[in-house]
């Protein structure tokens, strides 16, 4: 999965590197301004004729641009910051990232905690349900994880 955000941050680091501008890269991409902001600003992504020239211009690979041998560093006091969100939960679910359920839960969503809870419960994702973890869910998740 593709963390858009750091895409982003990947894309304007290496056009600042390179001393362009938007509308200079912008230019040479055949793309408008709005659209390299819209990927800088982890709103969309590139596609792969971008990521091509992208590749050409910065002399990095597609996993360099795309950010994909990197580990994402997170901030306890908020893993979310500076990170695609949904990237962050399937990352936790499927392994990828490491956290302490019991010190960042209070930092998801409702949705994005049940997600996690399901994926604990389905045995997709392997997490021990203790007393840690019991003690920071809501009551309702607390009789969901408990099959009631």
């Amino acid at each position: 999965m593709i963390d858009f955000i750091q895409v982003g941050k990947k894309i304007q680091e290496e056009r600042l590197a390179a001393g362009m501008s938007q509308d200079a890269l912008s230019e040479e991409l055949c793309i408008t301004r709005q659209a390299l902001s819209r990927w800088e600003n982890g709103l969309s992504a590139p596609s792969i004729d971008s990521l091509i020239t992208l590749s050409r211009i910065f002399g990095l690979s597609f996993e360099e641009i795309l950010c994909l041998d990197e580990s994402p560093e997170l901030d306890p006091g908020n893993i979310f910051a500076g990170h695609d969100r949904d990237f962050i939960v399937r990352g936790i679910i499927e392994g990828r990232i490491k956290v302490d359920l019991e010190d960042v839960f209070y930092q998801f969503s409702p949705s994005e905690r049940m997600r996690v809870l399901i994926a604990i419960k389905e045995n997709r994702m392997s997490y021990p349900v203790s007393e840690d973890l019991l003690s920071v869910l809501s009551p309702a998740e607390k009789k969901f994880m408990n099959g009631g």
